[in-house]
């Protein structure tokens, strides 16, 4: 059996056309004083590089990058920033265990901003009676930013520059 597949593998091997010979080398039109020596050097020219199929295309543009966490994994890193985790124990403290910081998300569709979706929450303060908002993030699915609503100028800053012009670690209420 062994044999006979063998036998059929070097069959076919031998019919079908060599490497060599499905490459096509084309020389450019030459003069007829030179078309010898073109010729000639056809013969001795190396192989051109085989002819790319029509079907194999490049790739498309990289669109939005890749998301790299969901929007739990968003939350958590969120609510793990120092100022939120302060904020929480602050209200906790001063409602006598009432109140409660956490997370609100304000819209579920992602926000598109410079081609990267980010998750839209607000933290809020939240009771029995209300929930009041302190502040409104925008937190990237595709790597670690997260980025600030500033209310005041209705525009989106840095987690950077929010630190250094509204000293967040300095809130004590909402209204701060």
């Amino acid at each position: 059996m062994t044999t006979v597949v063998a036998l059929g593998l070097a069959a076919y091997f031998a019919a079908s056309p060599s490497a060599e010979s499905q490459v096509t080398v084309q020389v450019p039109a030459a003069s007829s004083a030179s078309a010898s020596k073109a010729a000639s050097a056809a013969k001795t020219a190396p192989a051109a590089a085989p002819h790319r199929p029509a079907d194999i295309k490049d790739p498309l543009p990289p669109g939005e990058p890749k998301a790299v966490r969901n929007k739990e994994q968003g939350a958590a890193a969120l609510m793990a920033l120092p100022e939120l985790q302060a904020w929480s124990s602050l209200i906790e403290k001063n409602s006598g265990g009432k109140a409660h910081g956490g997370l609100l998300e304000y819209d579920p569709m992602p926000r598109k901003l410079n081609g990267k979706s980010y998750w839209q929450f607000s933290y809020v303060e939240n009771s029995a009676e209300s929930a009041l908002r302190w502040e409104s993030f925008l937190v990237s699915s595709n790597d670690d930013e997260i980025l600030v609503e500033d209310a005041s100028s209705d525009e989106v800053i840095s987690l950077a520059r929010w630190r250094r012009e509204k000293h967040p670690a300095k809130r004590t209420a909402v209204d701060n």
